[in-house]
């Protein structure tokens, strides 16, 4: 990663909120696979933002996160919260989705050159690139809209 993607962030963002804005209460309970519904989805980005958003505050204030964690470590969290991103109402967990997006981004952007530089080089580059996770669950939802 040369830069940090603000720009691709925003954009990610900006088409969030505007998928959001016309999202009725039927499209939030339609599924995206047979255990996840679009509310399902937007919840789980949420809390992937707000993960990216607390561990780059962590780096920028100095504490540093565990050097490693193992291969199934998020396929294992996602697991685990799914009943409770079930357990949201559609119109929370968009809510929850557009301000988890917003704050991340708000947060990466105070992220000074050593710190950009101490996350890339831990391979933890996704903390800063919201735009390809952002972009990747829009698609899946877009899909399941048609």
């Amino acid at each position: 990663m040369e830069r940090v993607p603000l720009d691709e962030n925003a954009a990610a963002r900006q088409r969030l909120t505007t998928l959001i804005d016309s999202l009725g209460d039927d499209d939030l309970a339609k599924p995206v696979t047979p255990s996840w519904t679009v509310a399902t989805v937007l919840a789980q980005l949420a809390f992937w933002d707000r993960w990216a958003q607390t561990l780059v505050k962590r780096w920028r204030s100095g504490e540093l996160p565990p050097p490693t964690v193992p291969p199934w470590y998020d396929d294992a969290l996602n697991h685990t919260l799914l009943p409770t991103w079930q357990a949201l109402p559609g119109r929370e967990a968009a809510r929850i989705a557009a301000d988890a997006a917003e704050a991340a981004d708000r947060e990466i952007e105070k992220a000074e050159t050593p710190v950009v530089a101490g996350i890339v080089a831990s391979h933890q580059s996704n903390l800063l690139d919201r735009a390809t996770p952002r972009n990747d669950a829009l698609d899946r939802i877009a899909h399941a809209l048609r």
